[in-house]
């Protein structure tokens, strides 16, 4: 069989490209997903350890906010935190504990108020710090600097906050 002069195939070199420029491309898309399928986990766990930090501060800096006088951290074996929030006369003040529990090998962070609610904060709370200072020239009293850590899967999320009580405190006996 003879081929007409003006019959033409491809050949062999623009067969060559062209199934090199389609495995460029088949390659690209392949890593690309694989990537994605890789990252999404990454960043799903990385999300919810921000969002536990995130409500743990909102929480902690509130109460802070409301107390009065000088906050207790580290009271208690479990307890990372105690604050005081003063009612008028006759009521008691109102205390809440920040403390962790563990639940089914889950380290929850639990705000206990002293009037009897009780409300799960956070959880996979893997490191907490608190520092507390004092001023006594200041009249809206002290500030807590705390940071809190929270794990996730592979992701760890720490945060650093600072927050300044708002109530004036009593005045001096």
């Amino acid at each position: 069989m003879k081929l007409k002069t003006t019959e033409r195939g491809f050949t062999l070199v623009e067969l060559l490209v062209g199934v090199t420029i389609a495995a460029f491309v088949v390659g690209a898309a392949a890593m690309t997903t694989i990537t994605m399928m890789r990252l999404t986990p990454q960043n799903n766990d990385w999300a919810i350890a921000l969002r536990q930090v995130q409500t743990a501060g909102y929480w902690i800096s509130q109460d802070v906010q409301m107390s009065q006088g000088e906050i207790l951290i580290d009271p208690a074996v479990d307890t990372f935190l105690t604050l005081t929030v003063p009612r008028q006369d006759p009521d008691p003040d109102i205390t809440i504990d920040y403390e962790f529990v563990d639940l089914n090998g889950v380290q929850w962070l639990v705000r206990t108020v002293s009037t009897g609610g009780q409300t799960a904060v956070a959880t996979d709370i893997s490191d907490t710090d608190a520092d507390y200072i004092d001023d006594p020239d200041d009249q809206n009293g002290g500030t807590l600097t705390f940071t809190i850590t929270a794990t996730s899967g592979t992701a760890a999320v720490t945060r650093q906050y600072e927050t300044l009580q708002r109530l004036v405190p009593p005045p001096a006996p």
